[in-house]
């Protein structure tokens, strides 16, 4: 007999998929509402959010387009339908950038971010003959009402001295409630 072996989550979505867990996305506004918000370094541009469903902010470099892609930071803020055990779900917090083609990982962190729990990843991939370089915070904020917060900043790698301050002027401007 073959029975179908029930595969374990390797990333945070499969795990809220396992785990029946729903995340309500939180506009820009919602989201500054409770304290999550990011910076807009100088040059960036915010896109229209309802060019990107789900998302709570898009941001795009315009000026450094390279082959139709726009170095971006994207921020995801969703209420979690129930209180989860943060890392429990935040141990899949490495599982996306993983599994990235041709993944080379610089750094991964386990550290909090502002006193919640957090998973941040660091590295570059290929996709579409181009070579990409990613950041990608996980943050569980609050405690009646928990939120997954995910902030992801891509560039090429070959912007990556051009666009260092402008990165690590996102990931560090990440406002995480209070």
């Amino acid at each position: 007999m073959n029975h179908a072996v029930p595969t374990e989550p390797t990333t945070i979505a499969e795990y809220l998929n396992a785990h029946a867990l729903q995340v309500s996305p939180l506009d820009a506004a919602a989201a500054a509402e409770i304290g999550i918000t990011v910076p807009l370094p100088a040059g960036w541009q915010t896109l229209d959010p309802a060019q990107f469903p789900g998302a709570t902010q898009v941001i795009v470099e315009p000026n450094l387009v390279e082959n139709g892609f726009a170095p971006n930071a994207v921020l995801l803020v969703g209420a979690l339908s129930r209180a989860i055990d943060p890392d429990a779900l935040l141990a899949f917090g490495f599982g996306d950038g993983r599994a990235m083609p041709a993944w080379v990982e610089r750094e991964a962190s386990e550290a909090s971010w502002l006193g919640w729990p957090s998973r941040f990843i660091r590295g570059t991939y290929a996709a579409q003959q181009l070579e990409a370089a990613v950041t990608t915070r996980y943050v569980v904020v609050g405690v009646d009402t928990q939120y997954l917060v995910q902030l992801t900043v891509t560039t090429l790698t070959s912007q990556l001295d051009s666009l260092a301050f402008d990165v690590a002027a996102i990931n560090d401007g990440l406002t995480a409630g209070s």
